[in-house]
């Protein structure tokens, strides 16, 4: 099987190498919604190489049961698909200094055509596969050969994958780049966003997958092991609900999410300013990771900052925060940004058939991108 995979890896090269740039879309991947015909050239979690499976349907089910109305094996076995892919060279995992752990994280959401279109479910699952510094290094020199545009381009869709479509030979390498190095063998956590309540509650939680146990990890600043976010607004523009619970460290983001329209009207301006501050430094990877900050936090920020920016225009918002957003010479442009949605929490993947890509991972993914050097 790992001579085969070298082999189709190797043929795909010779078809689509060219001369170009890695691109921020080459390091944290966002697949074409596929068509109708191209369902099955998705990864599936079934798919194996020599690592083994993607996913076994025995791991996905010891974790939450990802859309309330339909069980685990059978998201598993019909609609759970791959939609996004990212390199980490340096994963870290609490307070500093650590070590990096070189991973590469596959972004799981189900996937399915209606009226001829493809849609998606708003839950996910990440899977994480860490690899030792030799092994990474074999990786990193093969995925290097997926350069396929400039060093300015913004995080998106990626643009020749949407170009050539999931039958081109961009998707074909990577496609078998991903099972010859990924698999149960060297799979260590699931995270796992999932949607209940009529798509106004979500709930957070992680496993770190031990001997092929899926054990429950406990989420930063609230020491529980899942946490719930409502947002019950009806025209979106505003936050109604909060988080279940809440952290006690930065109440006044608490209070924000759970009300934004009070917290508008009773905060002054230099409270919601450093309010807008908190949030930045949640975007930040040079101040916050996932060992330092919880879930709910972290997928509120993006719409958090949008909800800033719609409602205080008049503040110079790249000279305010200079010190607290993170700072880099790649591309921070966000692509996805669209009207104010409070209940869109994906950070990563889609939003329905819509493009999610929030502030956090594009400054992560240049972070990537400085630690690679790749210019």
């Amino acid at each position: 099987m790992q001579m085969k995979l070298f082999f189709l890896i190797f043929g795909v090269v010779v078809s689509f190498s060219r001369a170009q740039a890695m691109s921020l879309n080459d390091l944290t991947i966002l697949l074409p919604l596929p068509r109708e015909k191209e369902m099955s050239l998705m990864l599936s979690p079934e798919n194996k190489g020599p690592q083994g499976a993607l996913l076994s349907k025995k791991t996905f089910q010891e974790i939450v049961q990802l859309v309330p109305e339909v069980p685990n094996h059978i998201t598993w076995r019909d609609s759970l698909k791959v939609v996004g892919i990212r390199i980490d060279p340096c994963f870290a995992d609490g307070e500093g200094p650590l070590e990096c752990r070189r991973q590469i994280r596959l972004i799981w959401q189900p996937v399915f055509h209606a009226d001829g279109a493809a849609d998606t479910r708003d839950a996910a699952v990440h899977s994480f596969y860490e690899f030792d510094e030799e092994t990474f290094n074999r990786l990193w020199n093969d995925w290097q050969k997926l350069s396929s545009g400039s060093s300015t381009d913004a995080l998106q869709v990626h643009p020749q994958m949407k170009a050539e479509g999931l039958k081109g030979p961009y998707w074909k390498y990577l496609r078998a780049l991903i099972l010859n190095y990924c698999g149960e063998s060297n799979l260590i956590r699931l995270t796992a966003m999932n949607v209940m309540a009529g798509e106004q509650l979500w709930i957070f939680a992680g496993f770190d997958i031990e001997n092929g146990q899926a054990k429950p990890m406990t989420i930063p600043r609230i020491k529980g092991r899942t946490q719930g976010v409502i947002q019950s607004s009806s025209q979106f523009q505003s936050f109604t609900g909060g988080m279940m619970p809440p952290p006690e460290e930065d109440a006044e983001f608490g209070k924000f999410v759970s009300d934004s329209s009070t917290t508008k009207k009773k905060f002054t301006e230099a409270q919601i300013k450093a309010l807008m501050g908190k949030v930045q430094e949640y975007e930040n990877p040079e101040k916050h990771n996932p060992g330092t900050l919880d879930c709910a936090s972290c997928h509120l920020a993006n719409m958090g900052h949008q909800w800033g920016q719609l409602n205080f225009k008049q503040w110079n918002w790249e000279n305010e925060f200079k010190n607290i957003a993170y700072q880099s010479s790649w591309n921070l442009e966000n692509t996805s940004k669209g009207p104010l949605r409070t209940n869109q929490l994906r950070a990563f993947g889609y939003f329905m058939a819509w493009p999610a890509i929030s502030q956090r991972v594009i400054n992560e993914t240049a972070a990537t991108a400085t630690y690679f050097n790749i210019r």
